[in-house]
């Protein structure tokens, strides 16, 4: 493989080429056939003194670019800020400026200005068709001056005159500070007058430069400057910010101690974003080896392994942590310090415990070993099915051949830390661990999801094998963890990894049946009914809707569309659906395949695809999306999923307790049904949420809810065992007071809990760009130009200058991670806009650059795919296999335009470059859509500023210390659940669901009219269940809550009384009243509106008109 290097050299070439373009010259002193302000759309300085607008645009432009630039519809419907500031033309900046902090004892700085000015010249030409013309020319004249600022010359501002320009004006302002210190602003402005051609009265390619004559480091770090100790920029002090822009960005030179020699400004500001490695010095990759922890008779080894990384972690606590310098500062140690070592022993403790827990616990270490063989096998099988399914002959034994030291994976070591810590909480239900939110909290594709895939592991080996036949629960089967994500995006691709651990854990228990269990180990897609059915009826065709079940059908065959472990793909003649048994048996068409259709004793893969089927086989994990929990109120057989089971049918399999269940009579091909009862199972015990930054706002509000029935569902035994919860981000502020809104729980652990410094946890530790280039941030922003214009420009230029490299031999090898270029933007309107410009205006750009440039061949756009909400779930696989085809193959992409629809879980190795379109509003989420990038090789991104939005400009003129200090910026997410809208909005709903699942004698349709005969001791329950979560969230509206509970069952029992028989849900009301209806239809006075999804949060605003009769 190429050097990173060399990757580096050619993203810089793409930088550069895009500089030249927008900005120029192409060389000191070039000479241009066109217009400069038209040839250059960055870094120019327009005349102060000039009357005239400086570019005129008619207002139907602007209202068309505003539109573009959707400053309605900023982000999905959303109130926005960040408004354009209205205008009927676009005017170019008169003035730059930089601001930075000096002592206050400096005497004098050194100031450089430097410009192009551009002089017109005309001559005559004689054309093919023999007839003179003028041709005008433009010539570049570089202008340079050196100012010295004495600061003992004047109090607050001076104005100082350029010798070489006396119409070009330095502007210096400073203000003393208590600290010792003065904030400096200079600017320089164009004050030159009128003059008959335009372009020699206004100044190109404008540089500021503010630097100590006898090269000292006069300039100082913000933090320094201001008398505040802030936690967060106390973990940032390595990457200081030394200055900010005044419509432009600034740059510093590298800082020492929070000091630099110069500080300047850039129009085209870049900043090397830096990688981390989860790699430890003294261990290398094979150290914690899947294989040698999965043999039980390693187990002196496993411990003495595990011990090495508990001890370095302790060595490390004590001497980068308890002995460093700035522990001797009191306020320093009180404040922060103490703080930071209790989290680190914490975690240090718990890791000790775990590795005790399993030295001592047979059970456990056994588990702890099938784990590893579980995921070792798990990765065997991707590469495997990766070979395999590209249609290479491979055999599936030299994948695990043991002699073979491919075949082997090691644990990074935070994954194996953050497994040990949690095992104490799983083992023993009521370790004080179990009550903690474990968050992981790690970079993106760091490998987070190996980390609690591991855990899922343990816990199902762990349950199963402490199964006992006297216990009150089943511990064998049941649904043992819920994976939760937000996203379809992230199903897609995570659900891969998954489910071939599931393959992995299922084809080891067959192999030491039964000692894991006699029920499958298996995995159910519980997801929305527009992507996989709810029902079996829904796939059996009907007269009166011809072609729905075809319809429904395709949605199946989407779902898994190769098997997961030979990697083939599968067709729809390997979807076996039996209706009257409510079944759908997925089979694979590889002969060599494990699940093999035509084997004498075929296997089924153990996925299961259709709601009544995951009820009624409880699968052992259940991967759902957050949303579909809005269907607790709505369907009793949601208790199955909580081990919440009584009876088991001969032809259906599992019964929730208060589900109606009649015998089937016998058929030409099955007998009669038989039920049996049966004891409950556990219920799971491990609930995982991943992508926690995402669960904010009213999602977040309805989610923590629901979360109230969830958690009770989920709690068993007179000892109130809960399950343990399990969250996980690359990206989150006050992490503790969102899970405390979510979860109710009182305690957090973020692991890997902060050191001193953001570059060094221990378990992950920052790389250095100089050794390893990463991910570079472009910033762009062009004042007195459109968006548009601004847009169509980068394209062209990135896409041209891409597709030339890819045609020299030196860097044909390293372009592929540049060609395809992903466009990222804030809404579906704003991408609209873009698509319009791709079909016509950048390829005629492309083409004028062309020729411009001299350049060999023309790009054409070809191939361009767009992501967003607007598709459908089933062709998510198939774009993102289109984002995997390299550049030499014909189905590359040129350009993927995307919303923040892949802001999370779109793991596309090959992609290198991006354009932003606008600051997007949430930091977390800049974060994360810009993280797709560069996952394996140096990424760049291009953010492209609106400089007609107030926020947009900050982040530009603050571009360096902002991408410096990328992570301290984003935003703490809210979540408030029992808010007074919030109540309103799913309060009946969670009274519903508690009653209905938790008393059979409630659970059916017919049943809601039954409401009076609850006891006063069941409605206590209900609602000591609410109000003491009420307690911990939001204590403040017990009392405001109490009252809504009551009056909600006092109007259900009213209408239980009223004429009509009462029921839960029936769809027309002739005949009965209904309890619910579906949020977004037309409600009745005597019925609640309720939601069925979670996505359903604000369907519409009313608006209520009174007037005085």
């Amino acid at each position: 493989m190429p050097d990173r290097f060399k990757y580096s050299e050619v993203r810089q070439k793409i930088i550069n080429a895009l500089r030249t373009d927008l900005m120029g010259p192409q060389s000191e002193n070039e000479i241009l056939d066109e217009n400069p302000k038209s040839s250059y759309i960055i870094g120019m300085l327009a005349s102060q003194n000039e009357e005239k607008e400086a570019s005129t645009a008619g207002e139907q432009e602007v209202d068309s670019d505003i539109a573009y630039g959707d400053s309605e519809d900023y982000t999905a419907g959303e109130d926005d800020d960040n408004e354009p500031i209205m205008t009927t033309s676009f005017k170019l900046p008169t003035s730059i400026g930089i601001s930075f902090y000096i002592a206050s004892s400096t005497k004098t700085i050194n100031i450089d200005v430097k410009w192009g000015d551009y002089v017109r010249s005309v001559e005559k030409r004689v054309g093919k068709d023999g007839k003179e013309y003028n041709h005008a020319s433009y010539t570049r004249q570089p202008m340079s001056s050196t100012i010295v600022v004495d600061f003992d010359s004047f109090e607050k501002n001076t104005e100082l005159r350029l010798q070489e320009d006396s119409n070009v004006i330095v502007h210096i302002s400073r203000i003393p500070l208590k600290t010792g210190y003065s904030l400096v602003t200079a600017y320089v402005m164009n004050r030159r007058k009128n003059s008959e051609n335009e372009v020699e009265s206004m100044m190109f390619q404008v540089e500021l430069k503010a630097y100590s004559e006898n090269e000292d480091r006069v300039f100082f770090a913000e933090n320094i400057c201001r008398d505040v100790l802030a936690e967060d920029e106390f973990y940032f002090e390595q990457r200081p910010i030394l200055g900010r822009g005044r419509n432009c960005a600034a740059t510093w030179d590298d800082a020492v101690e929070g000091r630099t020699f110069w500080v300047k400004s850039d129009f085209i500001p870049e900043y090397e974003f830096p990688g981390v490695s989860a790699a430890l010095k003294g261990f290398d990759k094979f150290f914690f080896s899947m294989r040698f922890m999965s043999n039980t008779k390693n187990k002196a080894g496993i411990f003495e392994r595990l011990n090495v990384l508990a001890d370095s972690y302790g060595k490390w606590i004590h001497e980068k942590l308890i002995l460093d310098d700035k522990m001797s500062n009191a306020d320093f140690k009180e404040k922060i310090g103490d703080k930071v070592i209790s989290h680190c022993s914490e975690a240090l403790n718990r890791i000790r415990e775990g590795i005790e827990l399993i030295a001592n616990d047979e059970v456990a270490f056994d588990a702890f070993c099938f784990m590893n063989r579980s995921m070792l096998l798990q990765r065997n099988i991707m590469s495997y099915s990766k070979k395999h399914g590209a249609g290479i002959e491979c055999n599936f034994r030299d994948f695990v051949d043991p002699r073979k030291p491919d075949t082997d994976f090691g644990w990074r070591p935070f994954q194996i830390a953050f497994i040990l810590m949690n095992l104490s909480g799983i083992v023993n239900p009521e370790h004080k661990d179990r009550d903690v939110v474990d968050l992981l909290y790690f970079p993106t594709g760091g490998g987070k999801t190996e980390a609690y895939l591991g855990l899922m592991a343990f816990v199902i080996a762990n349950r199963r094998l402490r199964a006992s036949d006297a216990s009150e629960y089943n511990a064998d089967g049941g649904v043992t963890a819920m994976l939760r994500y937000t996203l379809r995006l992230l199903t897609t691709q995570q659900r891969d990894r998954i489910t071939k651990m599931v393959v992995a854990a299922e084809l080891i228990r067959q192999k030491t049946y039964p000692k894991y269990g006699k029920e499958p180990i298996s995995i159910g897609f519980w997801v929305g009914g527009g992507v996989t059915p709810n029902k079996f009826d829904e796939l059996v065709e009907k007269a009166d809707k011809p072609g729905e079940a075809r319809r429904k059908r395709n949605l199946l065959y989407k779902q898994l569309l190769t098997c997961p472990f030979c990697g083939k793909p599968l067709t729809e003649d390997e979807f076996y659906i039996d209706p009257d048994r409510k079944s759908v048996a997925i089979y694979c068409a590889d002969r060599n395949c494990m699940f093999y259709k035509y084997k004498q004793d075929r296997i089924r893969i153990p996925v299961y695809l259709v709601d009544e089927e995951i009820y009624a086989k409880c699968p052992t994990i259940i991967l759902s999306t957050v949303d579909k929990f809005a269907r607790l109120p709505w369907d009793v057989k949601t208790n199955a999923l909580f081990g919440r089971v009584d009876r088991v049918c001969s032809r259906d399999g599992y019964v929730a307790i208060g589900e109606e269940h009649k015998r089937h009579n016998r058929t030409q091909e099955l007998p009669a049904s038989t039920l049996t009862p049966i004891r409950p199972f556990l219920p799971p015990e491990l609930i995982i949420q991943d992508e926690l930054h995402l669960i904010t706002g009213p999602l977040g509000t309805v989610y923590g809810a629901y979360e109230t029935i969830i958690e009770d569902m989920c709690t068993y035994g007179d000892k109130r065992i809960k399950p343990k919860y399990v969250v996980s981000t690359a990206t989150i502020k006050n992490a503790s007071e969102q899970t405390r809104c979510l979860y109710a729980r009182q305690s957090t652990a973020q692991f890997p809990p902060n050191g001193f410094e953001i570059g060094d946890s221990f378990f992950i530790n920052e790389i250095s760009t100089k050794d390893d280039p990463f991910r570079k941030y472009v910033g762009v922003c062009a004042p007195g130009q459109s968006v548009k214009t601004t847009l169509l420009r980068m394209y062209a230029i990135i896409l041209q200058t891409s597709y030339q490299l890819a045609q020299r031999d030196e860097y044909k090898n390293v372009i592929d991670p540049y060609y395809s270029l992903v466009g990222y933007y804030n809404s579906i309107r704003e991408l609209g806009g873009a698509v319009r410009l791709l079909q016509d205006d950048i390829p005629k750009r492309i083409y004028r650059i062309k020729t411009k440039y001299n350049m060999d061949k023309v790009r054409y756009l070809n191939k361009k795919v767009e992501i967003t909400s607007r598709m459908s779930s089933y062709e998510i696989p198939n774009k993102l296999r289109q984002l995997e085809a390299t550049c030499d193959s014909k189905d590359c992409l040129d350009t993927a335009v995307a919303t923040n629809m892949i802001a999370v879980g779109m793991d596309v190795d090959r992609l290198g470059l991006m354009v932003v379109t606008g600051q997007p509003k949430q930091n977390s989420e800049y974060i994360q859509a810009t993280s797709r990038i560069g996952r394996a090789f140096p990424g760049l991104v291009f953010t492209l500023y609106n400089p007609y939005r107030p926020r947009d400009l900050s982040h530009y003129e603050n571009f360096t210390g902002y991408h410096s200090q990328l992570y301290r910026f984003v935003e703490g997410t809210t979540a408030t659940p029992f808010s007074a809208r919030a109540r309103d909005r799913v309060m009946h709903a969670l009274i519903i669901s508690a009653i209905r699942l938790k008393y059979p004698e409630m659970a059916s349709n017919e049943k809601a009219a039954d409401i009076a005969a609850l006891s006063d001791i069941q409605m206590s329950e209900i609602k000591a269940l609410i109000l003491d979560r009420l307690n911990i969230v939001k204590p403040e509206v017990r009392l405001d809550a109490e009252n809504e509970i009551d009056q909600f069952i006092d109007w259900w029992k009213m209408l239980a009384a009223q004429g009509k028989p009462l029921r839960y849900y029936v769809y027309g009301t002739d005949k009965y009243n209904r309890l619910m209806n579906y949020y977004g239809q037309s409600c009745k006075d005597t019925e609640k509106a309720t939601l069925s999804s979670m996505r359903e949060v604000e369907n519409a605003a009313n608006m209520f008109y009174y007037t005085e009769e």
